[in-house]
């Protein structure tokens, strides 16, 4: 019976990943297990997108909040685009960095070997402590996030406004099971899925898991269910590597 890899990213995630694992000996099968919605209230939102003027920084770890908030600023008028243009504006990787699109203009990255050993909240606070912000910072996120950027951030007494851009709505235990049932390889790439299918799936007969990072990674280990390989980086070339090299020692 062939392996088959089932990928649990929510769709759009990583274009192009399905076509290329089609490509190696394996059935594919796409199996989200985390979706999204609107916040609950976009007032919040739309206030710090007026007043971007006020931040020194703006730093976003996730394409879904680049893009929301880009498309809330460049909504919002002139004088929110002038601000926007005028911030130092910080993205975890060149996906998130894409999804800003023209609206903020140049978009700094942290170092892209520390952000895949160690993950990129620390690459990126690192980054910016040594380009000398000192905030404020905005930080425009989900609901569902892990609290590591901020925090470390603020414990160098740099202070941080996170407001929520969408909501993450996870699937339920019985969805995780049966998408973790079906598979040889269980590709995951969010710390609360990690978290999800743990608790779901009994540790006897789990899948293969493969995470899209460092923070996935760790998230899936604290759970009680390691990796068998981490991508170096959140992309579909890095995932596709890495599952590769599973299989064929498999």
């Amino acid at each position: 019976m062939p392996d088959v890899v089932v990928v649990t990213a929510s769709a759009g995630t990583f274009p192009g990943l399905a076509a290329a694992l089609r490509t190696l000996p394996t059935m594919v099968e796409e199996w989200p297990l985390l979706s999204f919605g609107p916040p609950l209230d976009w007032a919040p939102v739309a206030e710090a997108a007026r007043e971007l003027a006020q931040y020194e920084a703006v730093v976003f770890t996730s394409p879904r909040s680049a893009a929301v908030f880009g498309e809330r600023a460049a909504a919002a008028g002139p004088t929110a685009r002038e601000g926007a243009a005028a911030r130092s504006v910080w993205a975890a990787g060149a996906g998130t960095a894409r999804a800003l699109g023209s609206t903020f203009g140049p978009v700094r990255l942290p170092d892209e070997r520390l952000a895949g050993e160690q993950g990129a909240a620390v690459a990126l606070v690192s980054a910016m402590t040594e380009a000398g912000v000192r905030g404020p910072v905005l930080f425009p996120c989900g609901d569902l996030r892990r609290d590591e950027l901020p925090a470390r951030l603020r414990e160098r007494g740099i202070p941080v406004h996170e407001v929520v851009c969408y909501r993450s709505v996870l699937a339920g235990e019985e969805e995780a099971r049966r998408a973790a049932a079906r598979a040889t390889v269980l590709v995951v790439a969010s710390p609360s899925v990690a978290a999800l299918l743990a608790r779901a799936c009994a540790p006897a007969g789990r899948p293969l898991l493969v995470a899209a990072g460092p923070t996935t990674a760790d998230a899936a280990r604290a759970h009680g269910w390691p990796p068998a390989a981490v991508a170096s980086a959140p992309t579909t070339e890095a995932l596709t590597a890495e599952i590769r090299a599973l299989l064929a020692h498999g």
